[in-house]
């Protein structure tokens, strides 16, 4: 048998739930060892959606959390913006629509929260995906640089540069989109 003989196009489809993080998805967010190194940065970030100063959004697909968002309520507060982070889709998962579903997601929870505008760096050595962010109405505004510092398994400590082009979108409020519906 021949390889044209076995070769098919086919499109698989697979149920996806756009929900908050549970705690039981924390393991799984370290994408088989890929993000094992930054636990400590994703145990911070659940601490941050339980006290209410941020959230978390993971795209479950058949239990494992194949996509993510992640929202600091509080870093930019004063400026009446949030801040989006951890912006990921498993790479088995990219160029699905989910990035755009789960940003679409985290836009409703921050315009729910009555914020007005949602901010996101993307890294310099990552413009490629900046077309993304302005197909959804993302804007440059800025740059950031500097450093944060996380703890990895082993007790380690890792600083990591920051060097950013700042992205935001300005977002239709909670009354706004009630007054509109």
């Amino acid at each position: 048998m021949g390889e044209d003989a076995i070769l098919q196009h086919d499109i698989l489809a697979v149920p996806v739930t756009i929900r908050p993080c549970r705690e039981g998805d924390l393991a799984a967010l370290e994408w088989y060892g890929e993000y094992t190194p930054h636990r400590d940065i994703i145990h911070r970030a659940y601490a941050m959606q339980r006290s209410g100063d941020g959230c978390m959004i993971v795209a479950d697909v058949n239990g494992f959390p194949a996509g993510q968002v992640w929202i600091d309520f509080v870093r930019k507060r004063h400026l009446r913006r949030a801040t989006l982070w951890a912006v990921r889709v498993f790479a088995t998962f990219q160029r699905t629509g989910l990035g755009t579903r789960l940003m679409r997601a985290a836009e409703r929870a921050v315009a729910d929260r009555g914020v007005d505008e949602a901010e996101l760096g993307v890294d310099r050595d990552n413009i490629g995906v900046l077309h993304f962010y302005e197909r959804l109405g993302y804007e440059p505004c800025g740059t950031e640089r500097g450093t944060y510092s996380y703890r990895t398994p082993d007790g380690r400590t890792v600083d990591v540069p920051i060097d950013q082009i700042l992205l935001h979108k300005r977002l239709a409020g909670r009354d706004a989109r009630h007054a509109a519906q």
